[in-house]
């Protein structure tokens, strides 16, 4: 009896596989690009040298904005019923966002230090396009104080929201 569901599942699965006349893709799970950004964002934690740090934050703000639009797990499905699911959404451990705008946030405070303000300025910039959204309060209002110090006459800062 266990023989035989055995043969029928192993039956079942050889001809979903040739209905959906698509081969069958495994989950892609990158571990090591997420590795490299882990170095990289570890890396802006501990360096002080500027142009590492911009580099880094570059680095990390491009793979945030990119992980949106990254095409995950695709599920083998016969035409008619692929156009009714929804594709799932990309997931990780830890939210790039956070890391970029942290990143650049302390290499923005690096730059200030270093009198490098245009950088600086660059950098606190790209903190500000998070604005939008409440969970990087704390990076948006950093770099607003930042922003502050150095054209005191542009930026206002207020724990209120638009």
């Amino acid at each position: 009896m266990k023989n035989l569901r055995v043969i029928l599942v192993s039956i079942l699965i050889s001809v979903a596989g040739f209905l959906t006349d698509q081969p069958l893709q495994a989950a892609t799970i990158d571990n090591g690009s997420f590795m490299s950004l882990w170095r990289t964002y570890s890396h802006c934690q501990s360096t002080n040298d500027v142009t590492q740090l911009r580099e880094h934050a570059v680095i990390l703000t491009t793979a945030a904005n990119h992980s949106f639009t990254q095409e995950g797990f695709v599920l083998p499905l016969p035409d008619k019923l692929e156009k009714l699911v929804s594709t799932p959404t990309a997931r990780f451990a830890v939210d790039v966002n956070a890391m970029a705008a942290a990143c650049s946030l302390r290499a923005g405070s690096a730059a200030v230090e270093a009198g490098r303000l245009d950088i600086a300025k660059e950098l606190l910039h790209t903190v500000l396009q998070y604005q939008s959204q409440s969970e990087y309060d704390y990076y948006v209002l950093q770099a607003k104080a930042l922003l502050s110090e150095i054209q005191p006459n542009i930026i206002e800062v207020t724990l209120n929201r638009p």
